[in-house]
């Protein structure tokens, strides 16, 4: 995406840094420490052009996006007697375990072209990210006027800035609580806004063999419930949605053919509205369930066409993309 960086004139600090093309500059140098995560950092933006940020973030960077300033919610670091220094930076032993989620999780899974055409040129690695309302007033000094919208006090993930991402994880997360799951639903939710980015720009589309035999008449009865009925609606090829969050994992929605419309969010046109396409749903259950895991929901013996959908895409995902929808799903491999 910003395949040059720029160093300032020499009035400025000679090793900052900012990515040609990009409108917030990367302080103090590039890896930002010189530990081995750092070391680590730098040959993954060497590899894939995404610098993974996580000292003198500020405000304003967190905040660039294409909504009018003064609205609206605000993205923060840091817990509320962090907040005078205006930048939240990763507690140095919080690192290590940022630094494996890329590492381990996300980038071996993906291509270097796929990272260069679909992320942002800087990731940000945010202490405690979260939201907060921000003030606007009538132009008055020291009006507070109205503030946003009710805020969530932490935000694991924030995605879809022109020039930037956000992630953060809890404390105990890091420590070890319930961590696996943290970072399957985040590595999901990350690689599915990918997905949807590199659609939305038609730089990705699904293979014709995939639409092939799906049933989408308006009139069609369609059993959601009853395994034993002919018109299940696994034996007829379409799988359970899942929420874009992965909050809950799958979730076992109604599919009704006569709701099949651009209002609805059982719409499945082909290449057409990807929070709720088939092709999409197809993926979200490829990356949150191994191999093993899908074929137990859907057993090749009972629901043929399911599988070879899956595999369609599958293939069709790691070899025109270089995404390995299933790596995602079982995370680091042990030997």
């Amino acid at each position: 995406m910003f395949a040059c960086i720029l160093a300032f004139s020499a009035c400025n600090d000679e090793e900052s840094i900012t990515p040609s093309g990009d409108y917030s500059p990367i302080r103090g140098g590039f890896p930002q420490g010189d530990t081995e995560y750092d070391s680590i950092i730098n040959d993954i933006k060497n590899e894939y052009g995404v610098y993974l940020l996580y000292k003198d973030i500020t405000e304003e960077d967190l905040n660039r996006d294409w909504l009018s300033e003064g609205t609206g919610d605000i993205y923060v670091g840091g817990y509320e007697n962090e907040r005078n220094d205006r930048s939240w930076n990763l507690p140095e032993e919080h690192l290590p375990f940022y630094v494996s989620y890329f590492n381990d999780y996300i980038f071996p899974n993906i291509s270097k072209e796929f990272a260069n055409s679909t992320l942002p040129v800087k990731i940000y690695m945010i202490h405690n990210l979260r939201t907060e309302p921000r003030d606007f007033g009538d132009g008055n000094e020291g009006d507070g006027g109205g503030v946003g919208t009710a805020t969530d006090p932490f935000k694991s993930i924030k995605l879809g800035n022109f020039d930037n991402w956000a992630i953060s994880f809890k404390e105990e997360v890091i420590n070890g609580d319930n961590a696996e799951y943290a970072l399957r639903q985040q590595r999901c939710i990350f690689m599915i806004q990918a997905i949807y980015n590199a659609i939305e720009k038609g730089e990705m589309t699904s293979p014709d063999e995939f639409w092939s035999g799906f049933d989408f008449s308006t009139d069609k009865k369609m059993n959601n419930v009853d395994p034993n009925k002919p018109n299940y609606k696994y034996k007829l090829g379409f799988v359970d949605m899942i929420n874009d969050n992965f909050g809950t994992g799958v979730q076992k929605q109604v599919w009704v053919p006569a709701m099949a419309n651009e209002s609805s969010c059982y719409y499945w046109e082909k290449d057409k509205y990807p929070h709720y396409n088939l092709f999409t749903t197809y993926i979200k259950n490829a990356m949150w369930l191994t191999p093993e895991d899908f074929e137990a929901r859907y057993p090749k013996s009972e629901y043929p066409m399911i599988q070879e959908k899956y595999n369609i895409i599958v293939n069709h995902m790691l070899d025109t993309y270089g995404i390995d929808l299933a790596g995602i799903a079982r995370g680091i491999q042990k030997n």
